[in-house]
């Protein structure tokens, strides 16, 4: 799973005790003092026998999880996958990894869910995809210059031949921040080489992401959790970038790091 320190809820593990300044007349506010629970669809609960847990394993325990007591239902990514970490690079995110189900099974664990009070919340990734996602298959194939290529960060490397990665960075999870493709630029991967940054610099982006929203709100999504949210807007234009550090002990609070939580994050949301 990716770095999880931007979720969009509120503290799932219990409901604060003490008094909160909340318009609770506003519908739209009802995540602010929800319990919310977790789930790994891959391991929750296997319905049809193969060993590995689905969407139907979820809505035969409707009930249970209505016992509970929570509110919400968080879901981690069930996209189509090849689990470089954890379903965390998404091949494709308006569809379930037909592993896990169906469109159908989706639509009838959010019905099973909305009929007992539950909402239900997607795990939307949108710093970075997987390697096998169409638009950086594109990207490969386009091409330094490329529109398609624009979409990811892909970058000219240093060196007298750019044999060296554009910078000093470590990823999140070891090893270099950049992967050389076959032309000889190099791409940004925070995370594992599989799971190219996009560049939310480009409005192609910007569209095809709205449009998942869009999709999901459409088959009944109460809310979504949104990884790596802090991480979406970059400047990699500055001077000393090797200055910085994909795991930074601190950031700064007024904005200007070069990779988290720069104000520019904050206007792709208002989106």
């Amino acid at each position: 799973m990716t770095d999880d320190t931007s979720p969009t809820t509120a503290n799932s593990a219990m409901k604060a005790d003490s008094p909160t300044i909340i318009d609770d007349s506003n519908p739209d506010n009802w995540w602010k003092q929800a319990v919310i629970y977790q789930i790994y669809p891959r391991s929750f609960a296997d319905e049809n026998g193969d060993g590995l847990g689905d969407l139907a394993g979820i809505t035969k325990h409707m009930d249970y999880l209505e016992k509970l007591g929570v509110d919400a239902l968080w879901l981690s990514p069930f996209y189509p996958s090849q689990l470089a970490d954890g379903g965390y690079d998404v091949d494709d995110y308006r569809t379930v990894d037909p592993r896990l189900g169906t469109m159908d099974d989706f639509d009838s664990m959010v019905e099973a869910a909305h009929s007992r009070g539950l909402k239900i919340m997607v795990d939307i990734v949108p710093n970075h995809s997987s390697n096998h996602h169409p638009w950086f298959q594109a990207a490969l194939a386009a091409g330094p210059g490329s529109p398609e290529r624009d979409r990811y960060i892909f970058r000219d490397g240093r060196g007298e031949n750019g044999e060296l990665p554009p910078t000093k960075w470590s990823s999140t999870f070891g090893g270099p921040a950049w992967t050389r493709v076959a032309d000889g630029q190099w791409y940004l991967h925070l995370f594992t080489k599989e799971q190219p940054d996009w560049n939310w610099d480009n409005p192609d982006v910007h569209q095809d992401f709205l449009k998942t929203i869009r999709f999901w709100c459409d088959h009944g999504a109460d809310g979504f959790r949104v990884d790596v949210a802090h991480g979406l807007a970059k400047d990699l234009d500055r001077p000393n970038l090797d200055d910085y550090s994909v795991i930074p002990s601190s950031l700064p609070s007024d904005g200007s790091y070069s990779l988290y939580d720069r104000n520019e994050v904050h206007q792709i949301y208002r989106e």
